[in-house]
């Protein structure tokens, strides 16, 4: 399944301009970049903890709590769904998160930080569209 677009692509745009030269290019004081780094990193544990209750919810497959009926199984698959789609939100954060942090990084001219960043980023994105989410 594919993530859902929460920033993702203003976070490539920003990684763009942070790598581009010219007068298109976008550039940041070096202690703001890692403070601003730091503050990406912290959330992406965050939503990290978020995820590991959420792969609880989206585990659960009985229809506890609910009549061993046919409307209490359906009620059990619908929320058993929505639990597949609040891990969805959370990965696409955490793969914002990881995106931005990519951005302020090479806009502070630390591109090797810049590109582990930016490859979280396609690791998160990659093991959501491999299943690891459901």
């Amino acid at each position: 399944m594919s993530l859902p677009e929460l920033g993702q692509g203003v976070a490539r745009q920003l990684y763009a301009a942070a790598t581009a030269q010219g007068t298109n290019s976008f550039t940041l004081p070096e202690d703001a970049a890692l403070r601003l780094a730091a503050a990406c990193d912290a959330l992406v544990a965050d939503l990290e903890a978020a995820r590991a209750g959420g792969r609880q919810l989206a585990a659960t497959s009985a229809t506890a709590g609910f009549p061993d009926l046919p409307t209490g199984h359906a009620l059990a698959a619908g929320f058993a769904g929505k639990a597949v789609e609040y891990l969805d939100t959370l990965t696409a954060l955490q793969e914002t998160a990881l995106r931005f942090k990519a951005a302020y990084l090479a806009a502070a001219g630390r591109l090797t930080e810049a590109d582990l960043a930016n490859r979280a980023a396609l690791t998160v994105a990659a093991q959501a569209a491999g299943g690891g989410n459901g």
